[in-house]
């Protein structure tokens, strides 16, 4: 019988809390802020993928031009740490967009205004199995294939295990994505090792299990999944934020 995951989470925060490493925490323009570097060590103890994570947390009272313009110098730093100066940008939403919990990368992709400078946008939502038949990871690894960008980015709804951060939580991390993990349902990875291309993810948890709630991992509670009433809400907004923020990147000179 497969082993259920305890109280399911996408958060390198979370899992910090779990194993005692230390993130580095600081603020900015009013915004809660983590860092911390996943080392080999510390992926072997965390189960989670090398690279730099950085976690920004807002409060209901942050307006969007701030929270985007955090965002943005997220985006610049890990950018920087992945040492890419210029040159192709894909934008990738994961995700299900008939689904609006699942629907926050289709809803970034839609906002991305395509074209650049500095960095050249372009964006794909390549949806779901379900929808497709074909898996996300297979039709990205063919557009990369084909359009050889020189960074990724790629956004896709997470799982948390604190209610506290459903929506007003945003991952930031050099890691690449698996898309699935947070639902036990875990897909191919994009990463630079598969993709061969950095991998930025932009995550948000939208998702938590009735277990995490409860704090009762037994099976009757391990498979089932809730939202915010307001998602529909919560999905706009984070989407209006990451957006801008990536279309900030495609502004620069």
């Amino acid at each position: 019988m497969k082993k259920l995951r305890n109280f399911t989470s996408d958060l390198i925060i979370e899992s910090a809390e779990d194993i005692s490493l230390k993130p580095h925490y600081y603020k900015q323009k009013g915004i809660d802020m983590s860092e911390i570097e996943i080392d080999l060590v510390a992926s072997r103890k965390s189960g989670r993928k090398t690279g730099a994570y950085l976690t920004v947390s807002p409060t209901n009272s942050t307006d969007k031009d701030t929270l985007s313009d955090v965002l943005y110098g997220g985006i610049k730093k890990l950018v920087r740490k992945v040492d890419v100066s210029k040159g192709k940008v894909l934008v990738v939403g994961l995700g299900n967009e008939n689904v609006i919990v699942d629907a926050l990368g289709n809803e970034v992709v839609k906002k991305i205004r395509t074209g650049g400078k500095t960095f050249e946008l372009s964006a794909i939502a390549p949806k779901v199995a379900d929808i497709t038949g074909l898996k996300s990871f297979d039709i990205v690894k063919a557009i990369c294939d084909y359009a050889q960008p020189d960074l990724i980015i790629a956004i896709d709804t997470l799982a948390t295990k604190q209610l506290t951060r459903l929506g007003n939580c945003f991952q930031l991390t050099t890691a690449g994505i698996c898309p699935g993990g947070g639902v036990n349902n875990p897909q191919p990875c994009l990463n630079k090792d598969s993709l061969h291309a950095p991998v930025i993810a932009i995550g948000v948890p939208l998702i938590i299990s009735v277990g995490s709630i409860l704090a009762d991992n037994s099976a009757q509670y391990a498979y089932y999944m809730v939202t915010p009433r307001d998602v529909d809400t919560l999905v706009d907004r984070c989407a209006d934020a990451i957006s801008d923020a990536i279309n900030k990147l495609g502004c620069q000179a």
